[in-house]
Order: structure tokens, then sequence, then C-alpha cells
């Protein structure tokens, strides 16, 4: 019994050691995810490119890297439902680490108008949705120059104020004006900063990397409307069990969690 509790237990810490010495850094799966795709394995590619995602390694290289290895497999012919939303994925956070790459931003639009033609091919119409005004107006800006901009307002105001203590008339009047404008300023910005925050840290964004998914209450029930298509991004709220809350345009609801892919932060 020892003795093969012994054989047991060498197996275990040689198999052990073995996937140690395979581990590889995030520095050799890049490589290797580059040159697979390089000689056409595309598959491995993708293998290569997923591990690196998986350890956590965040850079737009990896990620550009990931989307060119699905959007490679699709043209090959040998694609799996959810391949043209995994490379959207992909585009969508490259362009979030590094908003200037015009190559992601086309390999992006090409992607979604290759979805939109293979679902015209199964008679299914184009679908176009737009944000929200809050959503919109948010966007106009990051969280960062939202609040710099109330802080810009509240420096303003109080500036605004202590001129209008002056004893010159110049100042005094320049004062008058100063304040309320600031004033108003900080009640639109500070809002804003808010709500940007707020959306910043109870949301993520997302991708749906399913061929279509339909939405759901929070009992499973199906709401009806037209279902979210592949490739279009989507706003990630809170987790339950197996679904997940997203909001698309001004629709909101549950759908599989695995029918969304959450983008790096």
């Amino acid at each position: 019994m020892r003795r093969g509790q012994a054989a047991a237990i060498a197996f275990v810490l040689g198999f052990a050691s073995a996937s140690v010495a395979r581990a590889a850094t995030p520095e050799e799966l890049h490589h290797e995810g580059t040159e697979a795709l390089g000689r056409g394995a595309y598959s491995t590619a993708i293998e290569r490119f997923e591990a690196l995602a998986d350890m956590g390694f965040v850079h737009p290289d990896a990620s550009f890297g990931r989307g060119l290895a699905y959007v490679a497999r699709v043209r090959a012919g040998a694609d799996r439902p959810g391949d043209l939303g995994r490379a959207a994925a992909a585009f969508e956070e490259t362009l979030r680490l590094r908003p200037s790459d015009i190559e992601a931003d086309h390999a992006l639009d090409l992607v979604r108008a290759e979805v939109v033609r293979r679902r015209a091919r199964h008679g299914k119409d184009a679908t176009t949705v737009r944000p929200t005004l809050d959503r919109a107006v948010l966007g106009l800006a990051s969280e960062r120059a939202w609040s710099l901009l109330a802080l810009a307002a509240s420096i303003l105001l109080a500036i605004g104020l202590f001129l209008r203590r002056s004893r010159a008339a110049a100042f005094s009047v320049a004062g008058r004006i100063m304040a309320p404008t600031a004033l108003v300023l900080l009640l639109v910005f500070l809002p804003l900063t808010i709500a940007a925050r707020r959306l910043r840290l109870t949301t993520r964004a997302g991708v749906i990397v399913v061929p279509e998914v339909h939405l759901v209450d929070d009992h499973g029930t199906a709401l009806g409307g037209d279902p979210i298509p592949e490739a279009h991004a989507v706003e990630v709220g809170e987790v339950r069990g197996g679904l997940v809350h997203v909001r698309w345009g001004a629709t909101e609801g549950w759908v599989s969690g695995g029918s969304v892919r959450l983008l790096s932060p």
C-alpha cells in the first residue's frame, strides 16, 4: 500500500513539475500566437491568444492579434459560431486600450459589416441601435474630463464669490457675472462626474459572441422584441447565476453569461 501511495505521489509531483516546465510566459504565448497566425494555424493562434487573455495579460497588440486570428479562421471557412463576435470583442478591446488604432477600427467595421451581410442572407434586417440621451451625453467625455470640468467650475465659483466682495466696481461686476455662471456649470458637470463614476463602477463593456441572443427577465422569461445580433456592443451590469444584465441602447434585460464577452477594463 505504501509503495502504491509513493508511486502515486511521485506521478502527481512529476506531472506538476512537467506542467510548470511547460508553462509559457506572456511573451512566449504572444510569439507563438503570432507565428501560428503567420503559418495559417488559426485555431492554434486563437488558443495562444486566448491563453494570454486567461492569464489576465492586457495589451492592444495581443487583443488585435486575437481578433485577426478569429477573422482569419472565418475567411478560411473553418469558423465556428461566435467567431465574428469574438473578433469584434478583440478589436473593441484594442480600441479601448489604443483609441487611435485605425487598423483595429477598420477591422471592427469590416467584422460588423460581415455580420450584417450574413444576417441579410438569412432574411434578417440590419439592426441599428442608438444610445439613450443620458449615455450619449456621458459618452461626450471621460470621467476624468467631467471631473476636471467640475473642478474648474468650482474654482471659478470661488473666484467669482471673492470678486463680488471687491470694492473695485469692475471686479465686483465681473464677480457678479462669473459666480452664477460658474454655479450653473458646476450643477451640470458635478452630476455628470458622479454618473460617469457610477457607470464605471457598476458596469462593464461587453460584446455579443453568439449569432443572436434574446433578452429575458430575471426569471428567464422571454421579453420579446428584436434579438441582439452578434458583434454588437452592450453594457453589462449585474451578474446573477448564469445570467447577466445587459443594456443595449434603450433596451434592458438578461442574457446568458456565455453569450457575452466582457472586455478588459
